[in-house]
């Protein structure tokens, strides 16, 4: 699948090429700081629209160490690897085309000493999106999408595609979206979404979501979703199951947002779901050690029921003399926190120091502590954290920034 969107971004660049005048543009832009978040994705545009023809290139350059400790060996020997280290290239195109439509690209290389690979290409955003009176508008591809306030953890309504992906807040998918706002009339935005799977090519699920912002800093958002299941990704932790199944997924946010900071609660879960719980797929997820599997959809909406809650401050917006601190903030989601057979809290506190507008040092520390009592093979308790630290240098101009 990768090399079908890297095939179809070379093809269409080349033919695009021949059939109109273009620009490139790499130059510097005074206003762009690599610590601060852009992206507008369902809600706006991230390129100029009146700048047609304009191709804006970016890359950012990341050196990536991760270090996972626990309060045991035996824990921490049950990670497929208690610590990596990462060098990341993203390039980042993006362009307003003719005819109202714009496309987006970040093509991913990575290399580490993980063992699964020397070295992988990842496709991590490819889209085009075109738009009708600059309030509504069509997206395909591999999409990302930012509604959420939360900094770390994935999107309970959109799947495990990007749950509990490190330093990312952008959610990807693979989707086609119709997508609509009234946010210049200070009314809500929303998006409907489609979700295929590849190999072989089925439905997988549906979603929609709508997002308000209000004058005095409180913003509102919510998002369901109806997601099918396949025999073949669903006989690892349900050995019996059979043929296609479907279940709800639903997920609200409410949060206060300020010019110096953003407080916000989440809450998100499945209904008449069976299978792994939600966020326990990642890397460094200790609770997938124990497999908490649910088996009953009747116990579906207790046992994923999930909150999160948290807030993010930006120092550097205070205070000129805060300028190399631009970004800092604090989460915390508890998984299983309406069921007795387990309870997890999942810690998320991180910040950004600018050593230069473009040069940035990212620092996360994720604490992980989990109760449970259904496995007796593994502890009653596991404890452990990941210190997870990243340099990025950034050239160019990136329409989004994926940090």
């Amino acid at each position: 699948m990768k090399r079908f969107w890297i095939a179809g971004l070379l093809c269409g660049c080349a033919f695009y090429a021949n059939a109109q005048k273009i620009t490139f543009d790499v130059g510097r832009d005074s206003t762009f700081n690599a610590a601060e978040d852009y992206a507008q994705t369902s809600e706006g545009f991230d390129v100029d629209i009146t700048k047609v023809n304009v191709i804006n290139l970016g890359s950012q350059i990341a050196q990536d160490v991760a270090v996972a400790s626990a309060n045991s060996g035996e824990v921490k020997s049950a990670l497929a690897n208690s610590s990596y280290y990462r060098q990341r290239v993203d390039l980042m195109l993006s362009s307003a085309l003719p005819e109202r439509t714009n496309v987006y690209a970040t093509i991913s290389f990575l290399n580490d000493n993980s063992g699964s690979a020397s070295a992988m290409v990842t496709v991590t955003n490819l889209e085009i999106e075109h738009f009708f009176r600059r309030n509504f508008k069509f997206r395909l591809g591999r999409l990302a999408n930012s509604v959420s306030e939360s900094q770390f953890f994935g999107r309970m309504a959109l799947e495990e595609s990007s749950a509990h992906v490190f330093g990312r807040k952008l959610f990807i998918n693979d989707a086609l979206e119709f997508d609509g706002s009234f946010k210049k009339r200070g009314g809500p935005s929303f998006f409907v979404g489609l979700k295929p799977q590849f190999k072989p090519f089925n439905l997988k699920g549906v979603y929609a979501g709508i997002h308000q912002d209000f004058k005095n800093g409180m913003q509102l958002h919510g998002i369901v979703s109806l997601n099918r299941q396949f025999e073949a990704d669903m006989t690892t932790y349900i050995p019996d199951f059979r043929g296609k199944d479907a279940y709800f997924s639903y997920e609200a946010e409410v949060a206060y947002k300020r010019t110096g900071g953003t407080v916000f609660l989440n809450v998100g879960g499945n209904v008449g779901y069976t299978g792994l719980i939600p966020h326990a797929s990642g890397r460094f997820d200790y609770i997938n050690q124990v497999l908490p599997v649910v088996m009953r959809k009747g116990d579906s909406f207790k046992e994923t029921f999930t909150p999160a809650a948290g807030f993010r401050i930006y120092p550097s917006r205070l205070a000129s003399s805060l300028k190399w601190l631009p970004q800092a903030g604090l989460e915390a989601e508890v998984q299983g926190a309406l069921t007795d057979r387990f309870t997890a809290l999942n810690v998320c506190a991180y910040c950004k120091l600018s050593i230069t507008r473009r040069m940035v040092l990212t620092y996360y520390c994720t604490p992980q502590f989990i109760w449970q009592d259904f496995n007796a093979d593994k502890p009653s308790y596991i404890g452990g954290v990941v210190n997870y630290l990243r340099l990025s240098v950034t050239v160019g101009k990136p329409a989004r920034m994926f940090l």
